[in-house]
């Protein structure tokens, strides 16, 4: 099944992609996990073998399989940011914890894609001031 996928394609995958983001963390707060006192390092284990399996689907999707050292460093970054994220989980709640990483990942992100990657924006005082 190889096929196009265009804009739209990216908008249902972004709403898909906030929707999955936004409750990742509702298992971690739910009656069992908290029951049994997972360790953050065995619920992210968990959450680490679930995006490996899953992340195969798309080569169903007509997406070629690429290989990129930046891939490594990107799970070596992923696996201690989502233990951290299970214990403010833990410990600040799921709303207070989410609310705050999702604005300072837009920062971090913006600081990367423009001051790093040097990508394009019409005005770059503008877009910091927003």
């Amino acid at each position: 099944m190889n096929f196009t996928c265009g804009e739209s394609c990216g908008w249902i995958a972004a709403l898909v992609s906030c929707v999955c983001f936004g409750s990742f963390g509702v298992p971690i707060k739910g009656a069992a996990a908290t029951r049994v006192d997972i360790d953050p390092l065995v619920m992210q284990s968990y959450k680490t073998i679930m995006c490996f399996l899953t992340s195969w689907t798309v080569l169903f999707l007509g997406e070629e399989f690429t290989y990129t050292p930046w891939g490594v460093v990107s799970g070596i970054a992923w696996v201690p940011s989502g233990t951290a994220a299970i214990y403010a989980i833990r410990n600040a709640g799921l709303a207070v914890s989410q609310g705050t990483w999702s604005a300072l990942i837009v920062l971090v992100s913006f600081t990367w894609g423009i001051f790093i990657f040097d990508e394009h924006v019409k005005s770059k005082v503008g877009a910091i001031g927003g």
